[in-house]
Formats: structure tokens, sequence, C-alpha cells
């Protein structure tokens, strides 16, 4: 009598685990594109300030910070419109791309968690504040700090923000997660001070590596954020769409006879 073959079943394990391990890599192989549309969001918002990349001589700014950052914009209605014609778009357009992946690929993911986190986020915003009409003067940037202010919260960044978290629990995406809690960080810190890349005096300290310093500010303006914002997500959308392009290949080769 021929002995049991104790292999067999250690190899259809492992088939069956490679076999999951790429259909999870398919399913989530389509997060790049909204990640990337996040990331072209963000970006192309440094249009709404007066000078995202240039130190101006004087500086105007209204809350609430519908451009997005603490600084001075072009128009607060322009930019209004811009983050609430802009984000929907994006979610519908993410809505059309997943729609047609589970088309493709039999595989569906939580999307409408993505979207529906960002525009739930983006309606409180909404409700929370009006379009604004008040003017801080450019004197009040020369006060001292005042601690952190909350209604700097108030800013498309935060719906952007937690979009993002959400979508990196749609995709299971622990970068996608660390990506989201990076831009509400930067958002909080620099619309919550009491000027754009304020440092209290023990970040100061820790830096200079001294003690007794009254504070600082970092010499970077709008457009330097939102890049710093939008890098982890570039970052991410192209390691994954070349993930991505790397298992497909490898599923086309295995479905070849003979291969």
């Amino acid at each position: 009598m021929d002995a049991p073959d104790d292999t067999r079943p250690a190899e259809t394990l492992a088939e069956l685990e490679r076999l999951r391990s790429r259909t999870r890599a398919r399913a989530h192989g389509g997060a790049w594109l909204p990640a990337l549309g996040v990331a072209v969001l963000l970006l192309a918002s440094a249009l709404l300030y007066r000078s995202p990349f240039a130190a101006p001589t004087s500086i105007t700014i209204s809350h609430p910070y519908w451009a997005g950052l603490r600084d001075e914009q072009h128009d607060p209605v322009l930019s209004y419109v811009f983050w609430f014609v802009g984000i929907p778009l994006l979610f519908l357009a993410t809505g059309f791309w997943y729609a047609w992946r589970a088309r493709r690929l039999g595989l569906r993911v939580a999307w409408p968690v993505f979207v529906g986190t960002g525009l739930g986020v983006l309606i409180l915003l909404a409700v929370l504040a009006a379009v604004p009409d008040r003017q801080l003067p450019s004197d009040a940037l020369s006060s001292g700090p005042v601690g952190f202010w909350w209604p700097g919260l108030l800013t498309p960044l935060m719906p952007v923000a937690a979009s993002v978290v959400a979508l990196a629990w749609a995709e299971r995406s622990v970068a996608l997660a660390v990506a989201g809690g990076w831009i509400a960080l930067l958002t909080a810190w620099l619309c919550g001070s009491d000027r754009l890349g304020y440092l209290p005096p023990w970040a100061t300290d820790l830096l200079g590596g001294g003690s007794g310093s009254l504070g600082g500010e970092l010499a970077l303006r709008p457009g330097h954020y939102l890049v710093l914002m939008a890098l982890p997500l570039v970052v991410f959308a192209a390691a994954r769409a070349l993930g991505t392009r790397r298992t497909n290949h490898r599923v086309s080769v295995a479905e070849v006879p003979g291969a």
C-alpha cells in the first residue's frame, strides 16, 4: 500500500492562500485613482491663493478659510465653489471608476463609505459656516500666540482628510490612513494657530537644541504645505498602480494555456 501523500494538503493550502492574496490585490488595486484624484485636488487648490509660493508684503485673511489654509485667497466665493463642486465631482468620478472595476473584475469595494464620509463632513462644514464676509487685517498676524483656535478647523481640507481615512478603511490600507491623518494633522496645525506655520517655544527649543525661545515660524507658503499634504497620496497612487499592473500581468500570464 502506498503511503499517503502529505504534501498535497500543504500545496492546496498554499495555492488557496495565493489565490486569496491575488484576489485581495486585484480587489484593492483601484485605490490609486481616488488617491491621485485627492492629490490633484489639493495641488490645484494652490491656485486659490494670491501668493501660493511667494511671500507677500501684506496679507488679508477671511474666515472661514474656504481656500483651505489660513492665508489670503483671491475670492472666498471662488474658493467655496472650487471645493463644493470639486469634491462632489471627484466622488462622482470615483463611483464610475469602482462601478467599472466591479463589472470588469466581479469584485466590489465598499467605496460608498469614502463618498458618504466626505459628503457628510462637507455638508456639516456648510451648515456650521456660511460664505465668509469677515476679514482679519494684516496687523492681526503680528500678534503673539493665542493658543489653539478651534474655529480654524472650519476648512474644506477637513472633509478631504476624513474622506481619505474612510477610503483607507474601504481599501484596507494603512498607508492611506496615515495619509489622511497627515492631512488632518497639518490642517489642524496650520489653521488652528494664529500664524501660518507657527512653532511654539517648545518646538523651536527642540529643533534648535536650546531653551527659552519665544517661538518661531516656518518660512513656507500655502503651496508648499499643499505639496506636503499631497505627496503621500502621490507616492501611494504610483506604488499601487505599479503593483496593480504587475498583478494583472501575472494573472494574464497564468491564464495562458501551458503557462
